[in-house]
């Protein structure tokens, strides 16, 4: 399924697996504000893909196979939220943000299921990962992930002005959680918790040039059931 639409709009979609043949896959581009979006899957190999500006060159794949940024139009005040049950799980939203201090973009992703994979990307409009100075852009990015599965990958990247915010709830084998946020504020919860497997997480938090009293605060709670322990890496600057 492929949808494309400039709208002001409450969008409510449903897939429902009939049989275990059917991959469940919506590619959703969206140029405009104002959207509030439910996307609900319910089978073996969910698929969902969120992108601003109408480009699927500015989705970033959770395999990592793509860009680091969402370059093109902006698309403030928008909240995005995907729901899945299923096995083969992956959910990638990507957010070009405007210039407007008090926007608001909003992701929330629940999965309940086996293998999962998770990605989310705030950036300015033409911007990207490379030009953060002598920019005015604000609002609130936040990103709200909880998954309980098996081989479950999360990655947030919040390049962006404004506060960036993100919590992530993980339960479940192999777990791998990436976090990266620059902004002028940024706010990170993390709860892990490890049956066993590999246990990996990264945060890095950086404060923007544009604002000298940029904050950077987290908070982690992981619980570890592998042998061989368990990684964690916090850098802050």
């Amino acid at each position: 399924m492929i949808i494309d639409w400039v709208a002001k709009a409450l969008i409510v979609l449903l897939l429902f697996k009939p049989t275990s043949s059917w991959a469940n896959e919506i590619y959703i581009n969206q140029v405009g504000d104002d959207l509030v979006l439910e996307v609900v899957q319910d089978g073996a190999n969910n698929y969902f893909q969120y992108c601003t500006n109408g480009n699927d060159s500015n989705c970033t794949d959770v395999d990592g196979n793509a860009h680091n940024h969402a370059d093109g139009v902006a698309s403030d005040d928008t909240t995005v939220k995907s729901n899945t049950v299923g096995d083969d799980n992956k959910v990638v939203v990507a957010h070009a943000t405007g210039q407007n201090n008090t926007n608001e973009n909003i992701t929330n992703i629940d999965i309940l299921g086996d293998r999962n994979k998770a990605q989310v990307i705030f950036s300015n409009h033409s911007y990207g990962s490379h030009n953060y100075s002598n920019q005015p852009w604000g609002g609130t990015k936040e990103s709200n992930i909880d998954i309980d599965g098996d081989d479950n990958i999360v990655k947030v990247r919040s390049n962006s002005y404004g506060e960036a915010e993100s919590n992530i709830k993980v339960t479940g084998d192999d777990n791998d959680v990436r976090l990266f946020q620059r902004s002028m504020n940024n706010v990170a919860n993390i709860d892990v918790t490890n049956v066993a497997g590999p246990n990996t997480i990264n945060v890095e938090q950086l404060g923007s040039s544009y604002q000298d009293t940029a904050t950077n605060s987290y908070s982690l709670t992981q619980y570890c059931n592998n042998v061989n322990g368990c990684t964690v890496n916090i850098t802050q600057n």
